[in-house]
């Protein structure tokens, strides 16, 4: 069986002490942490959770009124279903909670405006104790003077029970519905491996070899004066990123090479204009001759 708690009182400062209470107090929290605080009605949902606005706006309705009424609310819920509510994740039990305040003063008690709180610590024998801390406006929503009369009282607890089950009853559903939609395909229809056509292995490729250095590249390496006639001097090595292709060269080929490098060394001694045409002819020559 579900429990409401009414009470109510004509004090605006004691009210402003009831939110610091129930956003903050009950049970131990981290400090700097509070719980979100929701408005019952356009005006108060409009703070967004700002407890000092909403604090301010208490004292304001109290304003002109001879004898202000406060009223507080606290909200339970059985056994039982605390321990459904246990299953749920903390925001989506906040959820259920939330929308169910909102329909129970709406269809029970319409026009009130207010604040409340939602605490979800657990209790004794209870692993879990989700409840509401409602405080209402001393005015409804059209500025006129709050009156709940106990037939309203008791149509708020009828109500808040029956919302309540109604949403933690259709929230169970989805949570039903959707682990039932991830059911794997394979719980459902045997596994069936694709069929693949069959495809050779590769063939590794072979590593290149290197060509081994020739007895005249060693020879060159060697000797001094054969690097600088092979072009591996200080002029040469600052152009070349690799000086080690002339010297293959020179191993495999040594006839071209020496024609080559004859050829430049003769270039050295011609004049500007004979050296230019020289090569202009060479490359002239070498026009649609080479195959790669």
């Amino acid at each position: 069986m579900f429990f409401v708690e009414a009470r109510y009182h004509h004090n605006p400062k004691r009210a402003v002490g009831q939110v610091r209470y129930i956003a903050h107090r009950e049970e131990h929290l981290p400090e700097g942490e509070k719980r979100e605080l929701y408005g019952i009605g356009p005006r108060y949902r409009a703070f967004r959770g700002d407890e000092k606005a909403i604090q301010r706006a208490l004292m304001e309705d109290a304003k002109g009124l001879r004898n202000p009424v406060y009223f507080r609310f606290i909200l339970t819920v059985d056994t039982q279903t605390a321990n459904r509510f246990a299953r749920l994740d903390a925001r989506l039990a906040e959820r259920v909670l939330r929308d169910s305040v909102d329909k129970t003063f709406h269809g029970a008690a319409r026009g009130v405006q207010g604040v409340f709180a939602i605490h979800q610590h657990g209790g004794e024998h209870r692993p879990a104790h989700p409840h509401v801390h409602a405080l209402l406006s001393p005015r409804l929503q059209d500025g006129s003077r709050t009156h709940l009369s106990p037939r309203a009282i008791q149509a708020v607890r009828e109500r808040w029970e029956r919302e309540v089950l109604r949403a933690l009853e259709r929230q169970e559903r989805r949570i039903e519905h959707a682990r039932q939609e991830r059911t794997p395909v394979w719980a459902l229809t045997p596994y069936r491996a694709p069929e693949r056509p069959h495809q050779l292995p590769p063939v590794p490729s072979r590593p290149q070899q290197r060509r081994p250095l020739g007895p005249v590249g060693a020879f060159f390496l060697r000797t001094r004066k054969a690097r600088r006639l092979s072009g591996l001097g200080r002029r040469w090595r600052d152009r070349l990123l690799r000086p080690g292709v002339r010297l293959n060269a020179l191993t495999r080929d040594p006839a071209r090479t020496a024609r080559r490098l004859t050829l430049r060394l003769a270039a050295r001694v011609m004049p500007g204009p004979v050296r230019d045409a020289l090569w202009l002819l060479r490359g002239v020559r070498s026009i649609g001759l080479r195959t790669r």
